[in-house]
């Protein structure tokens, strides 16, 4: 029989508007929320287990209540995950409640940026037998956190995407589990039912092609906006910046071309052509103008960013095509300094 209850870690704007969404469900499943320090554990019991959004950055707030709440040295087996930790946190994160994940389990990662996968498959479930089923989401929305346990829902720009991360070995693994098959197929429908979020499933090849999309964006905002420590809408206004974001979408474009999984497929130049890619990047950057990315409120906070998985994930992949990303390799290392001098 498939579980019920969703346990979720990662209290930042995202895992807070996605708790707050699945729990004003009509029939809400029971969610627990995963928090690693005792401190925090008590502030949210003491604060009466809730979380609260706030509809538009001027609009009414709303409240939730209802979720239970563990430290993560618990044993009880885990059936469905989501993880809206940073990327960089994710193996820490994991690496402490993985005695209570396995072939039964669903882990979605709502995060920005590539590579997480590899890596929990490289460090933390080298079997792929005991393997957990992968779900990766998309976000689309602009939200921030704007006290603990309560987030802003800034704007809403279309609908977030998720479904079932595909290779080989989990394709297989999946097939082969009943179990696993129904766990993704409950947490699928509890997030595409779940109402301000709005999530709508896609099939892994159009998923994955949404994830690079959103990756070219955030390889150029995130770091150029970190290092000049601006708002998003200053990169179109900064007529010094159109070579370099020029340089960087043709390397990008170039390693997303040259993907093994692309080849064969129609339309794969025009779809990450660089034309393509900065048609992209302007409209975000004019929808989200007034909006300060996560990488800037990151370095100014003093904390680790997600560069490895945004512009690092082009210089590695790249790498490993035999593809040079120079301007992507020049932007991390960059991020790296100045995040590494603010802390």
């Amino acid at each position: 029989m498939t579980s019920q209850r969703i346990h979720l870690i990662g209290l930042g704007s995202i895992g807070t508007l996605i708790a707050h969404s699945l729990r004003s469900l009509p029939a809400p499943p029971p969610i627990t929320i995963l928090l690693h320090r005792e401190s925090a554990y008590q502030d949210f019991l003491s604060g009466g287990s809730k979380l609260r959004l706030q509809i538009g950055e001027d609009g009414p707030t709303q409240e939730t209540t209802g979720y239970d709440a563990e430290l993560l040295q618990g044993e009880s087996p885990i059936q469905h995950l989501i993880v809206a930790v940073k990327a960089s946190a994710t193996i820490p994160a994991l690496r402490s409640i993985q005695h209570r994940l396995g072939r039964h389990s669903v882990i979605c990662l709502f995060q920005n940026g590539l590579g997480q996968i590899e890596e929990l498959n490289e460090r933390l479930f080298t079997d792929p037998l005991t393997r957990p089923t992968y779900m990766f989401g998309i976000m689309r929305h602009g939200v921030y956190i704007k006290a603990p346990f309560e987030a802003v829902l800034a704007g809403l720009t279309g609908s977030c995407a998720l479904g079932i991360v595909n290779n080989d070995q989990q394709a297989s693994s999946l097939s082969a589990s009943s179990t696993a098959s129904a766990q993704s197929r409950f947490l699928i429908n509890r997030l595409v039912e779940a109402p301000i979020v709005r999530s709508s499933e896609l099939p892994w090849m159009e998923l994955h092609q949404a994830q690079l999309l959103k990756l070219a964006t955030n390889c150029v905002v995130n770091p150029l906006t970190a290092l000049l420590d601006v708002r998003n809408g200053s990169l179109l206004a900064n007529s010094e910046l159109q070579e370099m974001r020029r340089q960087l979408l043709q390397e990008i474009s170039l390693v997303f071309r040259r993907l093994p999984e692309f080849q064969g497929l129609p339309d794969v130049e025009e779809q990450f052509s660089v034309a393509r890619l900065e048609e992209q990047l302007i409209g975000n950057i004019e929808k989200t103008a007034s909006n300060s990315s996560s990488m800037r409120e990151d370095v100014r906070a003093g904390r680790a960013t997600e560069i490895a998985y945004i512009n690092g994930w082009i210089v590695r992949r790249g790498q490993q095509l035999g593809l040079d990303c120079p301007t992507n390799r020049c932007l991390t290392q960059l991020i790296l300094a100045k995040s590494s001098q603010g802390r």
